[in-house]
């Protein structure tokens, strides 16, 4: 599959190459080198979240969203054009401070303390304004990378704005107390906030009722010869379970019946009889697609468990020593979908 990202204004990327295999982003020689001496050449982790932010900033549709979507540059995980206002990744400076804290979650929107508000920048900030309701600071300037935040009173409600919409929030706290003349204040991630756990200690009031959400996994789909099968990975739990054999008519009922955070779909299922991996065009598969197709989804391939499981420390920025339990039940004594090969039979 070939991907390609386009640039949005001349004054920023000049020329983005597209990747495929042997991944590389190219921009003007000057931006190129200056990042290249700030942090280092992107590699391909960093171009797949690129991606992955690119494709849902175009999926805002608010006018506002939409002018600040043209300011951004993909040279950075931030998305900043150093050519703007206030878009300087020099090192000390806090642009920097929080790509630091950017590329160790660069799939979590980044809310960042600065005195009596939380703050987001570059992508982080687009996202803010387009799910959390939120005006951008400094309204619409063309000349400053985009900024956006909300009071710290307000950061419950900006949190349950974003899980609610399927975001996972990093938050980053600043030291409290005097500091030294012309000092930074020291920063520290205090905690995180998910579609499928939004509350993080210590940001709930007494009087706030808690309703617990149900955990939501990431989801993924592959297909073998004993039929189509649907596998649920639980990061607040560590736990993932897997059913197989799947007609798939029963796959799209369990998909339409689960909430999830994210849908990974594996590369078996290109494969059809037609001999095309153009997946869908040929009656085979047609309903699963139709159903796949109006939600956001990923491919991955290789072993369709061991690499979702990849797939999700990736997202939740685990470390690669983090283990899974399998909680799959077994189906001994207990009424299962109806299997491919059963349905096959019967017709």
């Amino acid at each position: 599959m070939r991907f390609c990202f386009k640039s949005y204004s001349s004054r920023q990327l000049e020329r983005i190459g597209c990747f495929k295999g042997q991944k590389v982003l190219k921009g003007s020689s000057k931006t190129t080198k200056k990042y290249k001496a700030l942090n280092g050449a992107l590699n391909d982790k960093d171009l797949s979240h690129l991606l992955w932010w690119k494709e849902r900033l175009e999926m805002c549709r608010k006018p506002s969203t939409v002018q600040l979507v043209k300011r951004l540059t993909y040279s950075n995980l931030l998305g900043l054009d150093g050519n703007l206002k206030n878009g300087s990744l020099k090192e000390g400076t806090l642009n920097w401070e929080m790509l630091q804290f950017k590329s160790r979650f660069p799939r979590e929107v980044l809310l960042c303390r600065v005195g009596e508000f939380y703050e987001s920048i570059g992508i982080d900030a687009c996202i803010l304004v387009e799910y959390a309701g939120l005006n951008p600071f400094g309204g619409l300037r063309s000349d400053s990378v985009p900024r956006a935040g909300c009071p710290v009173m307000n950061l419950r409600q900006t949190l349950d704005d974003l899980t609610r919409n399927g975001y996972s929030v990093c938050i980053v706290e600043e030291v409290q107390g005097p500091t030294q003349a012309r000092a930074r204040k020291g920063r520290f991630i205090s905690g995180h906030a998910h579609p499928g756990s939004p509350y993080v200690f210590g940001l709930v009031g007494v009087d706030h009722d808690l309703d617990f959400p149900e955990p939501m996994p990431v989801v993924g789909i592959s297909r073998s010869a004993r039929g189509y099968c649907i596998n649920l990975v639980l990061e607040t739990m560590k736990t993932y379970s897997s059913v197989d054999g799947l007609t798939e008519e029963a796959l799209v009922a369990k998909l339409r019946t689960c909430r999830y955070h994210h849908l990974c779909l594996h590369t078996s299922l290109r494969n059809n009889s037609s001999g095309t991996c153009r997946w869908g065009e040929f009656g085979e598969g047609g309903l699963l697609w139709g159903e796949c197709s109006a939600r956001q989804f990923e491919w991955f391939e290789g072993n369709p468990v061991n690499e979702l499981l990849l797939k999700v420390k990736e997202l939740y920025g685990l470390d690669d020593e983090v283990t899974f339990r399998n909680v799959t039940v077994s189906s001994e004594n207990r009424p299962q979908p109806l299997t491919l090969g059963t349905a096959t039979q019967i017709g």
